[in-house]
């Protein structure tokens, strides 16, 4: 929910928890394992390793009431395999899905913008950071920390295979973001995505950079348009 601005710790006002808090939905956030109160578990370095142990948590409350889902950056790939998993499970489906700033899922190895981290030296992974608006605070005397969970991070779409052509595309409504001053991510690639619902589609731009959630006047924005389109969820499953 990126309720922390920036690297440190203080909280921030989040139009999505807010509009949570008014109309008593149940907010299921996702801490990858090697992160946060699971900094104790080994980083996650592919995506079935995140999906599947997530599966049995929230599969019964999804299952008991409408819902949306929220991905961003390689969430995005997160989010389109669990539901992918979720609908083989017989799960039902969400009533919308919200995606922002990475491609679409089926796009071919030879034209994904970044390089593959494992190819890298520390110098050349502290240079593919940057082009991914990674903070220059994180390269200092905290970088010992992050470059395992980010070269984790970088794992799992160096590592990600396309697995499902051919099946059914889904149908649920999906709002896919770009950051306009996203170096990596370009608005076509966002448009992608198009293809894999049915259900209405819409590409919005938010002017910030990739990591636009940690930019506080670009993150509220992001989040209120959100907010927005669940009032319309409200209105359509309470009918």
């Amino acid at each position: 929910m990126y309720t922390h601005e920036g690297t440190g710790a203080r909280r921030a006002t989040s139009p999505l928890l807010e509009f949570a808090k008014t109309h008593e939905a149940e907010v299921l956030a996702v801490q990858y394992p090697g992160r946060g109160n699971r900094s104790k578990e080994s980083c996650a370095f592919e995506i079935d390793e995140i999906i599947h142990p997530l599966l049995p948590v929230v599969a019964g409350k999804l299952s008991e009431c409408p819902y949306v889902v929220v991905g961003h950056s390689v969430g995005s790939w997160i989010a389109y395999e669990f539901l992918q998993l979720l609908r083989a499970r017989g799960v039902r489906m969400p009533e919308h899905v919200f995606l922002s700033a990475f491609p679409y899922p089926d796009i071919p190895h030879d034209v994904r913008p970044w390089r593959i981290n494992v190819l890298l030296d520390e110098e050349g992974f502290k240079d593919e950071c940057r082009r991914w608006d990674v903070n220059e605070l994180v390269f200092g005397d905290i970088w010992k920390i992050y470059q395992p969970l980010m070269r984790a991070d970088f794992h799992l779409f160096d590592k990600y295979d396309h697995v499902h052509d051919g099946k059914e595309n889904f149908t649920w409504p999906l709002t896919v973001f770009h950051g306009e001053s996203d170096r990596m991510i370009t608005r076509e690639m966002c448009q992608g995505w198009e293809t894999h619902t049915t259900g209405e589609f819409e590409l919005l731009a938010i002017p910030g950079h990739h990591l636009f959630p940690l930019q506080k006047d670009q993150k509220a924005m992001w989040l209120r348009k959100i907010a927005e389109r669940l009032q319309n969820v409200v209105a359509r499953t309470a009918a």
